[in-house]
């Protein structure tokens, strides 16, 4: 197990070696909660557009997926497995780069970030089945993953862990959201297959669409306001 952990260091030291003024600023912003509230609102906007008002019973299950994996990961595992973050391991935290001094909470494993949205772009992925959502959610999961690793936040392990949780997570929620949402919507559900596919059906093209490019303008506005930043700060890197 040592020489897992020890992989585990050094992988994490190499990639939060790698940054810049820039990504400073940018992985910073990106990692914060509220900066993808937008997001959140424009997914609500796609499902009770699609659905109706019975788009509440996938808002509710996407929530309380969310509510799990978010106390599965902070309040059940950390506590219990006490893994430090490299911001606070006695090996690590003197070599991390620390964007703005932040040092988080004193333990990391597992990543609730990593667990909360790769659990809901699993999810999204299962109802709606439209590729470039799918896509772009889980290179929305996969960027804020690794920004927690190069905020210093977390190990690779953490977020590998987190990711796989909220995987799981997702697919236990999708087979009781299958279970339960026959009762609410008028789909033929002669067997799971048609029960999935007329879920998929039932969200069209545009509305994913256009739910796969708010990730993407919310992207490219946190390039832009990064580059903001550094101009303020007059840096030049």
């Amino acid at each position: 197990m040592d020489w897992l952990i020890e992989i585990d260091r050094h992988l994490t030291l190499w990639l939060n070696t790698w940054h810049t003024s820039f990504g400073d600023c940018f992985y910073y912003l990106l990692t914060a909660t509220t900066t993808w509230i937008p997001l959140y609102l424009v997914i609500a906007w796609m499902i009770f557009k699609q659905q109706g008002s019975r788009g509440l019973v996938t808002i509710i299950t996407i929530g309380l997926l969310v509510l799990v994996a978010d106390q599965l990961s902070s309040s059940v595992l950390k506590p219990i497995i006490e893994r430090p973050r490299p911001s606070n391991d006695y090996v690590m935290q003197w070599m991390m780069h620390l964007v703005n001094g932040r040092r988080g909470g004193e333990f990391g494993f597992v990543s609730s970030h990593a667990a909360n949205t790769f659990a809901v772009a699993t999810f999204l992925m299962l109802v709606v089945r439209h590729t470039g959502l799918t896509l772009s959610l889980f290179a929305w999961a996969s960027l804020s993953a690794y920004s927690r690793i190069y905020n210093g936040m977390h190990f690779v392990g953490d977020v590998i862990c987190g990711a796989l949780i909220g995987v799981v997570l997702a697919h236990v929620a999708y087979q009781i959201y299958l279970r339960s949402v026959y009762h609410f919507f008028v789909i033929p559900h002669h067997n799971k297959y048609t029960l999935k596919k007329g879920l998929g059906r039932m969200f069209g093209d545009s509305a994913p669409a256009v739910a796969a490019a708010a990730v993407w303008f919310t992207v490219l506005l946190l390039i832009f306001a990064a580059l903001l930043m550094l101009k303020w700060n007059g840096v030049t890197d």
